[in-house]
């Protein structure tokens, strides 16, 4: 299919559903439930970060799956305007996709984000008529997806944290048993445009517990972190900007700490370089987030970066 004629389509497309009854908009969106979680009660506030950092033990386990790449538009990952005339970059990038697995001891066994399910060996199942534009392909070897992998750990998961619900972080919940529980900052929803791009991996009946960031508390040089589990084991940190209620994550490991900044940085360049993502819900509140990411890596640089899809 031509460009000219797939525009015109998506056009088309667009006002049919526009035209759309609420109704109709309505019958096509999954019903979630979203519940507060409670945080616990947390004392971070007055502690001093390497305190908080080198102390805690309670995770003795961290490992990172990478569950396939995906093929995207350099725009989407980087602000292209900030970018050096000579940045020798490709105008679409293959990207990595994580899926990080935790051991609490008293808690049991965590994710965060979900990964990639088996779809991810042919054509994933992001949908629509634009979803090529965002994902261009993808590679993914068999054993790879989400459920193989946690089958050959032969771990059974208490519950997943997710950084945000874009569709690429969201994807291996098809194949993982859909009681288990689920957390996400507050305010996050998925990108769901019928007929355009349909990337909702919850199925209807789903319960969200959401990680209400007003109740967290300043910890320079972050806004907001929350204490999840109440032990300084596992803290949220609200980094608004590329989705709303984006969540990136601060883990004690039995190896050092460990920042997984989610999207609000896909990339080591985009981190060293300071530079954004392209896609963002609010340009402003992303360099905010990513600004405060950085300076924390310059005031703590041992402790280990993992990007939203590269390590």
């Amino acid at each position: 299919m031509s460009k000219t004629k797939k525009i015109w389509i998506v056009i088309l497309v667009s006002l049919i559903v526009i035209a759309s009854s609420a109704t109709f908009i309505l019958s096509t969106s999954t019903n979630v439930i979203r519940t507060s979680y409670q945080l616990p009660n947390t004392e971070i506030d007055k502690k001093p970060w390497k305190e908080i950092m080198y102390s805690n033990t309670l995770i003795d386990e961290f490992k990172v799956l990478n569950t396939g790449s995906v093929k995207v538009p350099l725009e989407g990952m980087l602000n292209t305007g900030k970018l050096r005339d000579n940045h020798k970059l490709k105008d679409y990038l293959w990207v990595d996709v994580f899926a990080f697995l935790f051991h609490h001891q008293e808690k049991g066994w965590f994710m965060i984000d979900s990964g990639l399910d088996s779809t991810f060996q042919g054509n994933g199942n992001i949908n629509g008529l634009l979803a090529d534009n965002y994902i261009i392909a993808s590679k993914q070897r068999k054993g790879q997806n989400i459920a193989s992998q946690l089958r050959r750990e032969g771990k059974k998961v208490n519950g997943i944290f997710f950084t945000h619900l874009h569709g690429d972080h969201t994807a291996g919940l098809p194949e993982l048993d859909p009681s288990i529980p689920k957390y996400v900052g507050k305010g996050e929803k998925t990108l769901d445009i019928p007929l355009l791009y349909r990337s909702n991996h919850f199925t209807n009946g789903s319960k969200l517990m959401e990680l209400d960031w007003s109740k967290g508390v300043t910890k320079p040089p972050f806004k907001k972190v929350m204490d999840i589990f109440g032990d300084g084991s596992l803290l949220g940190i609200h980094t608004p900007g590329h989705s709303k209620g984006h969540m990136s994550y601060l883990l004690m490991s039995p190896n050092g700490p460990v920042l997984l900044t989610g999207d609000v940085s896909h990339t080591r360049y985009g981190f060293e370089n300071n530079i954004e993502p392209g896609w963002v819900d609010n340009r402003t509140a992303a360099e905010n987030s990513l600004n405060q990411v950085v300076k924390f890596h310059q005031m703590f640089p041992k402790v280990h970066i993992i990007y939203g899809h590269e390590r």
